[in-house]
């Protein structure tokens, strides 16, 4: 990468940084885009040539968190720890990370818009399809995920949890009734963690 490359990329960095910094704390329709400028010590110029507008700016801030979720799972899944240690951290994290979105301003307009709803779904399901193929070859080789199920069948039911979460309200649900999803989409009605 040449210089103008690096102070280009670090300039979107920039600006996706303060975006998401203020469309979680006050929602995207309430920021301006000189505002967001300002922030990453930019021209609003620059936002529209590298972005377009705010909503091709939310999508690529929406696609960036996105992508560092799954990075993160892919480190857990690298790491040397049993499958079911990795499956707890795993669990830990996709809850904390429900938590937070819930609380977030972006999170209203996200599950309102359908560009963004696309976006979350695209990642939830092309994107991480790697990922869930990854970990039940884990689980198979590990003997905790049955070797007689197809893998397609199993990518089926981790993707109908996608549908369940972007249900209208599932944001404003409780912390226990988002666990018990967690809980009933990976140890099914009579399983158990144990």
């Amino acid at each position: 990468m040449n210089g103008f490359e690096r102070r280009t990329q670090a300039k979107k960095e920039a600006i996706i940084k303060a975006a998401l910094d203020f469309f979680t704390k006050r929602g995207v329709t309430k920021v301006s885009v000189g505002e967001i400028a300002a922030k990453a010590h930019v021209s609003p110029v620059s936002i529209y040539n590298y972005f377009g507008d705010k909503n091709g700016l939310a999508k690529e801030v929406l696609t960036t968190y996105l992508d560092q979720a799954i990075k993160e799972y892919e480190e857990i899944l690298a790491r040397d720890i049993s499958f079911s240690e990795k499956l707890e951290l795993i669990m830990i994290k996709k809850h904390d990370a429900v938590r937070e979105i819930s609380r977030s301003h972006f999170s209203a307009y996200a599950w309102a818009d359908k560009t963004l709803q696309q976006v979350y779904k695209e990642a939830a399901t092309v994107k991480a399809a790697h990922i869930y193929t990854k970990f039940i070859e884990l689980g198979k080789k590990e003997g905790v995920i049955a070797e007689d199920i197809p893998n397609e069948a199993i990518l089926a039911y981790f993707f109908s949890s996608v549908s369940i979460m972007q249900q209208p309200g599932y944001l404003k649900t409780s912390d226990e009734y988002k666990t018990g999803i967690f809980r009933l989409f990976l140890y099914g009605l009579l399983g158990n963690e144990k």
